[in-house]
């Protein structure tokens, strides 16, 4: 209905008002005691965290072993089930009956572990500690098992390891000219040399443009359009100058960075050379045992490569006895022997020859 008039509705309104104010004051009650009660049963959460974390902490369990793992069982297993599993194993490890080395070893951890989860206070110390085990630092560190096991190829890793370097190698250099450029182009000497270039450069079109013979007039007419043509011409002008500078500073640095100056490119020929000598390559041996480098090795004539390969040189006894036939070490024989060279001596006379010739 509508508002009440008169005395009656006054005190109607008074009332109602005073209940209100009831209701709210018995709401805020309410949330008081809710808010006090929710602190003193998280305090009391905190301290059986705190007291349950200063239990567990005096325990050493299973130390590097998980207790779960050694009766295999999972963490939601009931008493009994774990209790079976610990006969199971004991009847199987008893030292008594199992002859294996490690059977009584195996027995105790099985026996400890048991304990440590059949006890329900300790377990469940055990398990708080396998639940927070931020909180126990020290025991994992003391008890830690891990062990690496690689599960990528050794070669990829080092292959992979290689390249990075290479590229890192790379990279540097780049940088390392790049950053020589650019205080090249800040130091005075360039900007002395940019400004003598563009003068040289400007007087050179003005000698151009005289001796094709401009007439008065397109002077004229060339001379009223100087002004709106100056700062275009004087930006292309140093933008010329400024490139033929940076061809002469390149050639003064030497050669760009290039892959073939990195890691993986030295390696190629030495890892080439080194897995000739280990799978025993003939060629390589034979070429080895007689002290001879690639090129020369290749000045020898294929008939005689062939016999060469066939005396199987980089056996020691072999080689003795080619240096013998050849007239190569043996004081008596020297002696004995005309002063002639020997053909060893001459085909590596040879081969030093044309490596010279080849290389002027």
């Amino acid at each position: 209905g509508g508002a009440r008039a008169g005395p009656g509705g006054a005190a109607w309104s008074t009332a109602w008002s005073a209940h209100m104010r009831s209701l709210r004051l018995l709401a805020v009650a309410v949330l008081a005691v809710a808010a006090a009660q929710e602190e003193e049963e998280e305090g009391d959460f905190k301290s059986e965290n705190a007291r349950r974390r200063d239990e567990a902490a005096k325990y050493t369990y299973c130390e590097e072993d998980n207790c779960y793992d050694l009766l295999g069982v999972k963490q939601t297993s009931l008493a009994f089930a774990i209790k079976r599993a610990y006969r199971r194993l004991a009847a199987e490890w008893h030292p008594d009956k199992n002859p294996d080395p490690m059977a009584r070893e195996k027995f105790q951890k099985f026996a400890n572990a048991y304990s440590v989860l059949a006890d329900t206070e300790m377990r469940a110390n055990y398990d708080y500690l396998l639940e927070h085990p931020m909180e126990f630092p020290m025991h994992f560190m003391r008890f830690g098992s891990g062990q690496y096991a690689p599960k990528t190829d050794p070669r990829v890793a080092l292959a992979l390891c290689v390249l990075l370097v290479s590229a890192m190698q790379y990279v540097y250099r780049h940088q390392t000219r790049a950053n020589l450029l650019a205080s090249a182009k800040q130091s005075r000497e360039y900007q002395a040399r940019l400004r003598l270039l563009m003068e040289q450069m400007a007087e050179a079109e003005k000698k151009g443009a005289d001796k094709k013979g401009v007439s008065g007039k397109a002077r004229q007419t060339s001379g009223s359009s100087k002004s709106s043509r100056k700062g275009g011409a004087a930006a292309e002008l140093r933008a010329a100058a400024e490139a033929q500078l940076e061809v002469e500073l390149e050639s003064e640095l030497g050669e760009p960075p290039s892959w073939k100056n990195t890691l993986v490119f030295s390696l190629v020929p030495m890892m080439r050379e080194f897995y000739a000598v280990i799978t025993k390559e003939p060629e390589t041996l034979t070429r080895r045992a007689l002290g001879l480098s690639a090129y020369q090795w290749g000045l020898i004539d294929a008939e005689e490569r062939e016999e060469l390969l066939g005396k199987e040189l980089w056996e020691s006894d072999n080689l003795e006895a080619y240096n013998e036939e050849m007239g190569i070490g043996g004081d008596a024989g020297a002696a004995q022997k005309p002063k002639k060279p020997s053909k060893a001596k001459q085909r590596k006379a040879a081969l030093r020859g044309g490596a010279a010739e080849a290389m002027d």
